[in-house]
């Protein structure tokens, strides 16, 4: 299982902001700082947080914690980076004019 609960959170909150980008054209041009916002949420803030929630829950089910859930946990920023590479392909794609 590559994803949790947050991760499902936080995908489906991207996928309805991409479709209220797509249909209701909340953005209306590419601009820098759209990208660089898109950049440090999905590269860096949201998998911070979603690994500090991760390592919380493997304490609190466990007396013993695996190294492997850990090792998973930090496992999740590359599986990140390459959602915000495809968010960002599909950020250009919809505002493209």
């Amino acid at each position: 299982m590559f994803f949790g609960t947050f991760d499902y959170i936080i995908l489906t909150l991207i996928f309805i902001f991409n479709i209220g980008v797509w249909k209701y054209k909340i953005i209306k041009k590419r601009n820098w700082i759209l990208y660089l916002i898109a950049f440090f949420l999905l590269e860096f803030i949201i998998p911070f947080f979603l690994m500090g929630f991760e390592i919380d829950k493997a304490n609190e089910n466990e007396s013993v914690i695996d190294n492997f859930i850990l090792l998973y946990a930090y496992f999740r920023f590359p599986i990140w980076w390459f959602i915000s590479v495809i968010e960002v392909f599909i950020l250009r794609k919809i505002t493209k004019k």
